[in-house]
């Protein structure tokens, strides 16, 4: 039996005991959403620090990492609305890496990890992956910081990887652009080394019911824990 076929074994045993309730976890990301400070505005491509337009109109980011926005044209798409049409769309060299860390406690209840995090176009904090960083985050090519966990995630050496898929991003919006799903198990004595205050560990039954909740769980996360 593969480590995959024996999580989810876990996983059976856990649901019968597992903690369904999820008002505290509203109450604890509606906390979260009035301490984030994030503040987003829309600006005209040409005010974009670091970003340029290439004569063809291209856009693309200074360190020629991230994502360019180019032109693809459509033809003979007969299963389509139009056989016919021109979009923008995203392109990125490299792909991304998409983890969810999971762990045993000592009653045998699985928990996960997820993160409470606001990208641009969100109204609100959504709980994602563990782990959410392209090629680019990971070369630091923003000049930030690492991404937190990275030193669980990528040094392979102190992870047990149950799954693994590839999976791409939605076609229609990005250019062929692979992510990497990992599911890790950690142990206990590894998880309470995270102090970070925007995670948070849930057991698969309250990630459901957090699922029926409008705007809660980033759809990344449904794509990996499919996995189980």
């Amino acid at each position: 039996m593969n480590k995959l076929d024996k999580f989810r074994k876990k996983i059976t045993l856990s649901s019968l005991k597992e903690d369904k309730k999820i008002s505290h976890i509203l109450t604890w990301l509606k906390k979260r959403n009035l301490k984030n400070k994030m503040k987003v505005k829309k600006i005209p491509i040409t005010k974009l620090k670091d970003w340029s337009v290439k004569k063809n109109g291209n856009i693309f980011h200074k360190s020629s990492q991230f994502f360019s926005v180019e032109g693809v044209k459509i033809n003979s798409a007969v299963e389509r609305e139009v056989k016919t049409w021109d979009q923008p769309i995203l392109n990125q060299k490299h792909g991304g890496i998409l983890a969810i860390i999971a762990r045993e406690r000592s009653d045998g209840i699985i928990q996960f990890l997820l993160f409470a995090r606001r990208e641009p176009g969100d109204k609100d904090l959504k709980l994602c992956p563990s782990f959410s960083a392209t090629q680019s985050n990971i070369n630091r090519a923003h000049g930030g910081k690492k991404t937190p966990l990275s030193e669980i995630v990528l040094k392979k050496t102190k992870t047990n990887i149950i799954g693994a898929t590839i999976h791409y991003e939605e076609g229609a919006r990005f250019w062929q652009k692979p992510n990497k799903n990992l599911l890790i198990k950690i142990s206990n004595k590894d998880a309470k080394k995270i102090k970070n205050e925007n995670f948070i560990w849930l057991t698969l039954s309250q990630i459901k019911k957090l699922n029926q909740k409008p705007g809660i769980i980033n759809p990344f996360v449904k794509t990996i824990l499919f996995m189980i």
